[in-house]
């Protein structure tokens, strides 16, 4: 951005969360319906036809749920509606619910970068145990459908404490060098802490992680091992084992994205626990 585009805008910080089923993920994508695609279409109607491009803190995938997203975009200066931002959380809340719930929209500096700015990134993972599962529940749940060892899961988890390479949990990265030679990046993220706990009601198990970042179906990927393990289909030995191979074939099943919900992003210091 030049000098002159940020004399021109003000950049606006809005914090909201959704219901991920309606959507195909985070991004916007052609003749899809997603959760940028609606909200910077919501803002480009309350910009009076300005550009609205928005720049999340972290693209969930289809089906994935936030219970605090963070985006950031920037608004005209010359907008009228600059002065009344609580204002314009509420029209915008009104325009995007009830699917997608408007919590904040305020001021930032330029330098503030929803994405790049952020530190820490925490995910909660819901897990069903009992054999029958109530139909509240089943919308943000996954039915695992017998008892766990959580115990053993969050032993297990905690192989991933630290800085990592999580091949082994992520897609390849792929670039491509000026030459128009291939090469394989490492996808090296920071876990500040992983948990797994029962919760209420009763049959519910909770999966939490916090990292700098995540890549795609990280989460979920993790999820599905650790539920390896919880079953006692795998060892608490052979989760280790799977992070240091960096091989995505040894992993276990990537676990249904209902259960996923983006529950925290955090900008400055990260929190260890």
């Amino acid at each position: 951005m030049t000098s002159t585009d940020v004399e021109s805008t003000v950049r606006l910080r809005i914090d909201f969360a959704y219901d991920g089923a309606p959507y195909a993920g985070f991004a916007r994508q052609p003749d899809q319906t997603t959760v940028q695609g609606v909200l910077e279409d919501a803002l480009h109607r309350l910009f009076q036809g300005a550009p609205a491009e928005t720049t999340c803190a972290g693209r969930t995938d289809r089906g994935v749920h936030a219970e605090a997203q963070t985006v950031h975009v920037d608004a005209p200066a010359g907008w009228r509606r600059l002065d009344d931002l609580a204002r314009v959380r509420r029209d915008l809340d009104g325009m995007l619910g009830p699917s997608i719930a408007v919590a904040r929209v305020v001021r930032v500096p330029s330098t503030f970068d929803a994405r790049h700015s952020a530190t820490q990134r925490r995910y909660r993972f819901r897990l069903w145990e009992r054999p029958v599962m109530p139909p509240l529940l089943a919308h943000d749940t996954w039915h695992v459908g017998e008892r766990l060892d959580v115990e053993a899961m969050e032993r297990a988890g905690q192989a991933l404490v630290g800085t990592h390479d999580f091949d082994s949990f992520c897609r390849k990265r792929v670039l491509r060098l000026k030459d128009g030679r291939t090469v394989e990046a490492p996808l090296t993220r920071r876990v500040d802490h992983l948990t797994v706990r029962r919760s209420r009601p009763a049959g519910l198990v909770l999966l939490r992680i916090a990292a700098n970042a995540f890549c795609h179906q990280q989460v979920r990927a993790i999820t599905g091992s650790l539920v390896e393990v919880g079953k006692g289909r795998r060892s608490e030995e052979w989760f280790a084992e799977l992070l240091a191979a960096r091989d995505r074939s040894e992993a276990g099943p990537v676990a249904p994205p209902q259960g996923l919900s983006l529950v925290g992003v955090r900008y400055g210091p990260p929190r260890s626990t």
